[in-house]
């Protein structure tokens, strides 16, 4: 007794592209990565209103902030490039905007060395230009163009100038420690976070 031939798949079922359904695990990530973009999203655009993109200290702020949550959006990218890990054309996509993202967290440490450097210079001259003030008015006053009260001795006002030095040098120290600090802190998450993007972004548009 003869068996029958088995059916061959046609070709069309054969060229058909395999497709997986996503895993508990990958729509776990999926909810919470469209999560932390939300929250990313929503924080930025709180702190950017109202826009004021010619404003130094606005810009200076702005990139802390994003510089401080930036860690948020990678792990959200990360999570969303797992849950889009069957799905090409998404994970693509998803990839060059990671890549696009990269390049822009990259760029914008050039923006925050030269705004940070520009406020610090005018954070030390306005420092200066109230120092300069405040001895100009002790130096009427010792001079006797000013009257005072005859408390005031000549001796307590050159105490006074050399406090007012001391304190205008130690803000300015600590002007340019913080500001220093601030930008060098934003400007290693916007690096750090550059670098894990440009990463994802290769791992999504790579052919798997």
């Amino acid at each position: 007794m003869t068996s029958l031939p088995r059916p061959f798949p046609s070709k069309a079922a054969q060229s058909a592209p395999s497709y997986s359904s996503p895993s508990a695990g990958q729509n776990i990530c999926l909810i919470v990565g469209l999560t932390c973009l939300f929250g990313f999203l929503v924080d930025t655009l709180v702190l950017g209103t109202p826009p004021a993109p010619f404003s130094l200290e606005w810009r200076v702020n702005l990139l802390q902030q994003i510089g401080d949550r930036s860690i948020i959006l990678l792990f959200s990218a990360a999570l969303l490039m797992y849950a889009f890990l069957n799905q090409r054309q998404l994970k693509r996509l998803l990839g060059f905007v990671c890549l696009v993202l990269g390049v822009a967290f990259m760029l914008s440490c050039i923006l925050v060395i030269r705004d940070s450097l520009i406020l610090q210079s005018e954070t030390l001259q306005n420092i200066s230009n109230q120092e300069q003030q405040a001895q100009s008015q002790i130096k009427e006053a010792r001079e006797g163009s000013v009257d005072l009260p005859e408390s005031v001795t000549p001796e307590q006002l050159k105490q006074a100038s050399q406090q007012l030095s001391s304190q205008a040098s130690t803000l300015k120290q600590n002007a340019r420690q913080g500001i220093t600090k601030a930008g060098v802190a934003s400007m290693g998450n916007l690096i750090a976070v550059g670098f894990g993007m440009l990463g994802l972004g290769r791992l999504g548009i790579k052919r798997i």
